[in-house]
């Protein structure tokens, strides 16, 4: 029994009519940001970003960073940032704004990709599906490299599919300085080219595809051998803040982190799309389905997603975050929807499954595991009241004349204010120090507390103050040891 009709719009470019079709999501995603526009930044990730920025205006945009500021890659969204705040001043809404483009260009490429790919009454409903993750909804309101990464490798892989070679040179150095993570991008890029144009036909007179990759790899080549010739080390060093991250796990460590990326995959909602997937797996196996084109290359794109992404996730200790995976995660959605509506006729089921991988999806903002387990809460859309609640905490703090050095924490909480929300607040909260601090300020998004840590504050300490709102609580600890007598 064959499969259904491959549906491969050659077209390259989106039309008028296609972009009024494509409004709801533009409006949709800037509303999202400018909603989210007061918000400060928010995980480590996003606050390097602004601790980059404030340096590179204060030292004239150096291109060689402190080591304390280096993140092995060069900090393209630093430098994006720092020049903006030279045009407008430093403020909050200029950073959630940066990032608009980007989400919006992610829907006009995932709409071409899908538009391409597959049948166009199916495209909007998959695109809702894709859309639809925590993960990548999330990114949208936080200052991310991740989403930046995504557009560009979608544009990559549109460049490719369409044969547009001058566009692909572009989306090549988008990819490379986007994040260290886009250099895995190019990996399966460059693999799905070569796939797609069958390299093992003519080996020799197909060299010539590497071309359009071959000035972007050189100019980050370049500025890699610049940056080893100025530090003396690449990626990362013996001192770096995220030395942690790229600790070499031992062989427990690997099949522990096995079990940690195959519930990254199915974490958040994603487990109703894999669920999904299986029934529908079973049956096109069941049916004697034949393999098309378009199921074809959305297989081989996925094993690439998982050899490009999935390795460094096994051998280091802490590379392992939802929003790593979210090639390998768009691209299982992709599958998912397209075999449904190839699969399914009309009919309740089709709508059954589809509301189930979509409800699913959404409810993926309220999962909230107990304390003593880590959660992505920079891929929800659950971590927004901490917001306000460590404002109102802050507040607390002031009002009880509490000195912010006799008060602990953990990352990302331990930054100088000015940091996070752009005021002239020079003080900042140490790491916590259970012999030493009076005061520890906890919440339950934050990571790095051990579970010892956390049953000794639940247990031991006492509750001096604490706000919550929704899923998002915040507790002011008091030290037993300093009670005032």
């Amino acid at each position: 029994m064959s499969a259904a009709v491959t549906f491969h719009n050659t077209q390259d470019t989106v039309s008028k009519r296609e972009y009024y079709t494509l409004l709801p999501f533009f409006i949709f995603y800037t509303l999202i940001v400018v909603l989210s526009s007061h918000h400060p930044f928010f995980w480590d990730k996003d606050l390097i970003f602004s601790k980059i920025a404030y340096w590179l205006m204060d030292n004239k945009f150096r291109l060689v960073l402190p080591d304390a500021l280096d993140t092995g890659y060069f900090p393209t969204l630093g430098y994006l940032l720092a020049f903006a705040w030279l045009i407008t001043g430093k403020n909050l809404f200029v950073m959630h704004i940066i990032m608009l483009p980007f989400s919006i260009g992610i829907v006009i490429q995932l709409y071409r990709f899908l538009r391409y790919t597959m049948d166009r009454h199916f495209v909007i409903p998959v695109m809702i599906l894709v859309l639809a993750d925590t993960s990548l909804i999330t990114q949208n309101i936080v200052f991310s490299t991740d989403l930046v990464m995504i557009f560009f490798l979608l544009l990559s892989l549109n460049s490719v599919l369409h044969n547009n070679r001058i566009m692909l040179i572009a989306a090549v150095f988008g990819l490379l300085f986007s994040h260290m993570r886009g250099a895995m991008g190019i990996v399966m890029i460059g693999l799905f080219d070569l796939y797609m144009n069958r390299i093992w036909e003519r080996p020799l007179r197909k060299l010539t595809l590497i071309l359009p990759y071959a000035p972007g790899i050189v100019v980050f080549l370049a500025y890699t051998v610049f940056h080893y010739a100025q530090k003396g080390w690449i990626g990362y060093h013996e001192n770096s803040p995220w030395i942690g991250c790229f600790e070499r796990v031992n062989t427990m460590g690997f099949f522990r982190n096995i079990i940690i990326v195959a519930w990254r995959l199915v974490d958040f909602g994603k487990v109703f799309v894999i669920a999904v997937l299986i029934f529908l797996g079973y049956r096109f196996f069941k049916q004697r389905h034949r393999f098309d084109k378009t199921l074809s290359d959305l297989l081989v794109l996925i094993l690439l997603s998982i050899l490009a992404f999935v390795p460094s996730a096994l051998i280091y200790k802490v590379l392992n975050s939802h929003r790593y995976f979210l090639p390998i995660t768009i691209l299982i959605t992709i599958l998912t929807g397209y075999l449904l509506f190839m699969l399914i006729p009309r009919g309740k089921i089709r709508k059954a499954l589809y509301l189930i991988m979509l409800i699913g999806l959404l409810s993926g903002n309220f999962w909230i595991y107990p304390d003593t387990i880590a959660i992505g809460w920079d891929a929800t859309l659950a971590h927004i009241p901490y917001y306000a609640l460590r404002d109102k905490m802050i507040e607390y703090i002031d009002s009880r004349n509490i000195s912010f050095s006799d008060v602990g924490t953990e990352v990302p909480n331990n930054i100088p204010l000015k940091y996070y929300d752009l005021s002239d607040d020079e003080r900042f909260f140490s790491i916590k120090d259970f012999n030493r601090h009076k005061y520890i300020f906890y919440s339950n998004i934050y990571n790095t507390f051990t579970d010892e840590e956390i049953k000794t504050l639940k247990e031991n300490w006492l509750v001096d103050k604490e706000f919550r709102r929704l899923l998002v609580r915040v507790t002011l600890y008091r030290n037993p040891s300093f009670i005032e007598k």
